[in-house]
């Protein structure tokens, strides 16, 4: 797997995203907040919310097909 680094001033790659995900971070702050930091220059913003977003994404479990009538 290839870490990307989202948060060049917090050192913050996309595996850290995502265990801040698992630890219940629901937005770019609380990923920053999970690692005891905040925002430098906050270009990072954009891309934390896109790997939050995937990772609920991907839990959330698929609605069951019910046919139409």
């Amino acid at each position: 797997m290839v870490l990307m680094i989202v948060c060049v001033c917090n050192r913050i790659n996309c595996k850290s995203v995502r265990a801040a995900v698992d630890a219940g971070a629901r937005s770019p702050k609380a990923v920053q907040a999970h690692h005891g930091c905040k925002f430098q220059c906050g270009k990072c913003s954009c891309s934390m919310g896109e790997i939050i977003a995937e990772e609920m994404d991907r839990r959330m479990p698929s609605p069951a097909l019910i046919a139409a009538e």
